[in-house]
């Protein structure tokens, strides 16, 4: 979107214009005195804007000077359009050259592949992606070689909801373990940071998850302004198994302390980090429990086995990595704020609502009810269209025994 000041220059520059060619078809002296207020005496007088030679004055000339005024007008108005076509314009939309799988992820827009044959730099600027939900398709070596796409870099995206406006990804797993070769603790923490993207961590599905028998570890966070030089977030989670016999505390699907803690964490978190407390460590009952583990996960679906506290099950069962879920939202802007600004509003479709994001500034959009399709598409095949409930005998019931008919937004079930 241009600057206001750009606007302004063009809105200034289209006001000198347009009186230079009234002027011009007029005559000066004319439209001179159309003017109510003189002008100023130091000011020099215009040059009338050239034009052609025309025929001498007739009583019905001054109306047909007048007819070619409207044609100018819409002359400099297209001329206007085109040079800054994004004034009132909606976004630019993606190409149907765009990739929209990767692997077995869907990418749907606003997200996109960059360095996609349709990017025109390896960036957004092919309108594959919406800026900053750019992702790259990278093949891993892994499961003979499939592909699969990335966010930030590194993290590998599994999984995309536009109607949640959450999209699913895998954390490394953070451990503390004792090397029975060295007879030392050693550490591995990782982070993760999303500082400056759409992204933030979510605080209704994530939780700081720690397993361990001897463990104390802290999650150290950010919303991505480093500005005051220190963390805006710290939380800690204590895991203990007490009693001779370790395995006896551990109770499978039980995560309150034993073996297996858990802790919530804010709205608004861009960046953390893991890191252990040396002071809580394994080294006395490596022999039962060796290693002490960290990460950021969905909680949802996570249920606590005795064998993550006493082997290295929970690790190795997850290829050293674990499902968490990331809130994403077209970012700094209310639905109130972007709805007026037509150049820049992501709910583009016909039959499209926008709600404020739960999770920091910013908004989504869905489907209206009665409708189903992509908000951020303008494209009638492809963006918001209306769901057929008859269709769906299974999802939309007569219950009064009627017969099912289908209208734009919903359905009815009259009496047969």
């Amino acid at each position: 979107m241009p600057s206001l000041g750009i606007m302004y220059g063009v809105i200034v520059h289209m006001g000198v214009v347009i009186m230079n060619v009234l002027a011009s078809i007029l005559g000066w002296d004319d439209y001179k005195a159309t003017q109510t207020t003189p002008s100023p005496t130091k000011q020099s007088k215009p040059t009338p804007f050239p034009t052609q030679t025309t025929p001498s004055p007739t009583p019905s000339m001054p109306f047909n000077r007048l007819a070619a005024v409207p044609v100018l007008l819409l002359w400099l108005v297209s001329v206007l359009a085109a040079r800054f076509p994004l004034l009132g314009a909606a976004s630019p939309q993606p190409s149907s050259k765009c990739q929209r799988k990767c692997g077995s992820v869907d990418i749907p827009y606003p997200f996109g592949i960059v360095h996609s044959p349709d990017d025109d730099e390896g960036d957004d600027d092919g309108h594959c992606a919406m800026n900053g939900f750019g992702l790259t398709c990278n093949e891993t070596g892994i499961n003979g070689g499939r592909h699969r796409p990335f966010a930030a870099g590194n993290v590998e995206v599994v999984g995309i909801s536009l109607q949640q406006g959450q999209a699913r990804m895998l954390n490394n797993i953070s451990y503390y373990c004792y090397n029975t070769t060295t007879r030392e603790m050693v550490r591995d923490e990782w982070s993760l940071d999303f500082a400056g993207t759409p992204y933030m961590f979510s605080d209704t599905t994530n939780k700081f998850t720690v397993i361990g028998c001897q463990t104390l570890a802290y999650i150290n966070g950010d919303d991505g302004d480093y500005g005051d030089g220190g963390d805006k977030y710290m939380s800690g989670c204590v895991a203990m198994c007490r009693g001779d016999d370790v395995r006896s505390t551990l109770s499978n699907g039980s995560c309150s302390g034993i073996g297996c803690c858990q802790t919530a964490i804010p709205k608004g978190l861009q960046y953390y980090y893991v890191e252990f407390e040396p002071g809580f460590n394994t080294t006395e009952i490596h022999n039962v429990s060796r290693c002490s583990y960290a990460v950021l996960m969905d909680s949802s679906n996570f249920t606590f086995s005795t064998t993550y506290a006493t082997s290295p099950a929970f690790i190795n069962n997850n290829g050293g990595q674990a499902p968490f879920v990331m809130d994403w939202a077209i970012r700094n802007e209310t639905c109130d704020v972007a709805r007026k600004k037509p150049g820049s509003y992501a709910c583009v479709s016909n039959n499209s609502e926008c709600f404020n994001s739960l999770n920091g500034p910013g908004y989504i959009c869905n489907c209206s009810k009665g409708f189903h399709g992509n908000p951020y598409l303008q494209d009638p095949e492809h963006g918001c269209k209306d769901i057929d409930e008859c269709k769906l005998p299974h999802l939309y019931r007569c219950t009064n025994g009627g017969v099912c008919r289908n209208r734009l937004g919903g359905y009815d079930c009259p009496c047969k």
